[in-house]
């Protein structure tokens, strides 16, 4: 069934007692996969519905107020909300004053020697990998105390790798995991900037000997990056802030600045190879263009938009018209998808839309913050099989200067007023997945939390993340186990959904963790380049889409599958609830 033309009076303001506040706990309405029969017959795509997805349709109508009461005339801005509580712990240790090795070592040996044997007693009590964690958890609290770095960087690693294992086997079953993985992070980035403070001291001392005759330099060294990320993300699952360490605020900075700085060495050593005659265009045009996303389509798109089919469309919606009980009773307790149209506006909590579009103010909240960057798309085969080391991390200031700025300068049209994207960079890259705001504090005061997430956006039980990049990114088409509300900020992208009930149609993968209550389901299909050959029932596999606009917001029920293309640089933001 899809949204009827008006809305019905199916409990007004009563849908609140299903979905609570920010502040209560049970979640009576989450959305799950649609699990409505399908019919034996061909798909309905004559404009009604199209396997049980909403299209385009009027769904407040005159008086929607007054049935299901005005949306709320207060928002919080994410940087206040519940959630974040544990980000604002995490930073105010930190605030005014840089991190200092000395101090954030002195700090977490401490708290390993104090807290260590505790966490490894509750491990033992768990299979299969209690006892693997504990005994390494025990060895790297032992080798912080004797300063022994690259013992405490292989312990730290053996650690994080029993955590990772047991996950495989479904949820850690108890926080003491939570609680030994943030210590073994900050154990790993301990032993990492300790080998590398002695590798520049020997450096220094006598430049003929090499940095690799230091025990343990290469191995201590892999992935700190990565690590600082982890560490971060344990913060955004955490929902006690009394549980945030003193010292990995510290941690996470110091691991930062490092990687950064070993990022723009990596980048510096790759421009030294071209000569300066042989830049390329899209590398000096960017010299002289401020990083503005486009506010418009450009005619290209525009015209390629218009071919879209009607009937395929995704319902839309007034987000002035429309308040969360009503978007509860019609979308959400029926697992149908919508376009909320106007939902990141100031009236809203968010910050104006010209702030958004405008990336140099991005560049000065969070320039120098690491964040992972994948090349040639987020999860896209054909993208990850052209670029080896498809992954990687490096400064958000680096990424709008060497990959977005670039493709916005030299796509500029005669008109000078937007970018001409009618064909994808040559260079594609995604800061993609991300939790940005929790790193910098500044942008979260720019995030409205939408009161369309139904009091459900929860440190444990969800997440919010960041989606910057350039033009031509694409996600595979994939489904998630929560509920997910895509808020665009600026730019424009392409969406394409399909109901829980055409999984036999999408040739899914066979997840990783698929003991994991969290695990993700990609599809092999490549959804715009389709190899009929080895995917012929893809084609009958219905759909709708939609392209969403700067302020427009897209809520997916949970588990519905569905792919996204840039079709401009772009910046999203989205929440996952459960």
């Amino acid at each position: 069934p899809v949204a009827p033309a008006r809305p019905r009076a199916m409990g007004g303001e009563d849908a609140w007692a299903l979905f609570g506040s920010d502040d209560e706990g049970t979640d009576g309405a989450a959305g799950g996969a649609s699990k409505r029969p399908r019919s034996d017959g061909p798909p309905d795509v004559s404009g009604a519905a199209v396997g049980g997805i909403g299209v385009a349709s009027d769904v407040t109508g005159a008086g929607s107020d007054a049935r299901f009461g005005a949306p709320e005339a207060s928002h919080t801005t994410l940087y206040d909300h519940v959630s974040f509580a544990a980000a604002r712990a995490l930073w105010s240790g930190v605030e005014g004053r840089p991190p200092e090795l000395e101090a954030f070592v002195a700090a977490l040996t401490a708290d390993a020697k104090s807290r260590a044997p505790e966490v490894a007693r509750a491990l033992r009590a768990h299979r299969p990998e209690g006892d693997a964690a504990a005994d390494a958890l025990l060895a790297t609290a032992d080798a912080l105390a004797r300063c022994d770095w690259a013992s405490v960087a292989s312990h730290a690693k053996a650690a994080t790798d029993a955590h990772a294992r047991q996950l495989d086997h479904g949820n850690w079953p108890h926080e003491c995991w939570q609680r030994s993985h943030v210590l073994a992070l900050g154990s790993r980035i301990a032993g990492s900037l300790r080998v590398s403070e002695k590798e520049n001291d020997v450096d220094a001392r006598d430049s003929r000997v090499s940095a690799a005759t230091i025990s343990g330099t290469t191995d201590s060294n892999d992935g700190l990056g990565r690590v600082a990320l982890e560490a971060l993300a344990m913060v955004t699952l955490e929902p006690d802030p009394t549980n945030v360490p003193a010292w990995l605020g510290s941690a996470i900075l110091l691991a930062e600045k490092e990687s950064v700085k070993r990022s723009r060495r990596e980048l510096s050593t790759t421009k030294k190879t071209r000569s300066r005659n042989s830049r390329t265009e899209t590398e000096k045009v960017s010299e002289t263009k401020t990083t503005v996303l486009p506010s418009v389509l450009p005619s290209s798109l525009l015209a390629w938009t218009a071919r879209l089919d009607p009937a395929l469309a995704v319902a839309r919606v007034s987000a002035d018209a429309t308040s969360p009980a009503a978007f509860h009773d019609l979308f959400a307790k029926k697992n149908t998808p919508v376009v909320i149209e106007d939902c990141v506006s100031p009236s809203r909590g968010w910050a104006p839309l010209e702030r958004w579009r405008d990336l140099g103010e991005m560049v000065a909240a969070a320039g120098e913050r690491l964040v992972p960057v994948s090349f040639g798309g987020h999860g896209d085969a054909a993208g990850d099989a052209a670029a080896a080391g498809s992954v990687t991390e490096m400064a958000l200031g680096d990424v709008i200067r060497d990959f977005i700025a670039p493709d916005i300068a030299i796509r500029r049209d005669e008109e000078g007023d937007f970018p001409a994207f009618d064909r994808a960079p040559k260079r594609v890259a995604y800061a993609s997945q991300h939790a940005l705001f929790h790193q910098a504090p500044l942008l979260a005061k720019m995030v409205g939390v939408p009161s369309y997430t139904l009091g459900r956006v929860k440190a444990d039980r969800g997440a919010v993340n960041a989606w910057v990049g350039t033009a031509g990114t694409k996600t595979a088409l994939h489904r998630d186990p929560y509920a997910n509300l895509l808020c665009q900020c600026a730019g424009f992208k392409y969406v394409r959904l399909y109901d829980a009930r055409e999984t036999r149609f999408l040739y899914a993968e066979t997840p990783l963790c698929d003991g994991n209550e969290n695990t993700f389901t990609k599809s092999a299909v490549t959804v715009e380049n389709v190899d009929v050959s080895k995917h012929p029932l893809f084609k009958q596999a219905a759909f709708v889409e939609t392209v969403l606009s700067p302020g427009d917001a897209l809520f997916m029920p949970k588990g519905m599958w569905h792919y996204v293309r840039a079709l401009t640089p772009s910046v999203s933001v989205n929440f996952w609830w459960n």
